[in-house]
């Protein structure tokens, strides 16, 4: 998996613990059919099961039982109150079919 960062997302990473937690929505799309991709710096309570993959300056996990993006795209949106946004592939929201195994 490639991760693609920016300066400004690498260093909000860093500063949180240098850990990014990467998972889909719970809850999916009024068709089941997508859901969106979330990013968090808390160490959640099954970390051990989570997919590792070391990058420049910070390590992503990857929730269990999803398959990797090719790229994973990550970058601070908003003007008055910054937050890291992650798309997958290039796309914000990702098809349900993505696990590759139910939790």
């Amino acid at each position: 998996m490639k991760v693609l960062a920016s300066r400004e997302v690498r260093s909000m990473i860093r500063e949180n613990g240098g850990l990014l937690f990467v998972t889909l929505s719970p809850l999916a799309s009024i068709r089941g059919a997508m859901r969106r991709v979330l990013t968090s710096t808390n160490l959640p309570e099954d970390a051990l099961d989570y997919q590792r993959f070391e990058t420049k300056g910070f390590v992503v996990f990857l929730e269990p039982g999803i398959r990797a993006p090719r790229e994973l795209h990550l970058q601070m949106v908003g003007r008055l109150h910054r937050r890291l946004r992650a798309f997958w592939n290039g796309y914000s929201f990702v098809p349900a079919r993505i696990r590759t195994a139910e939790r």
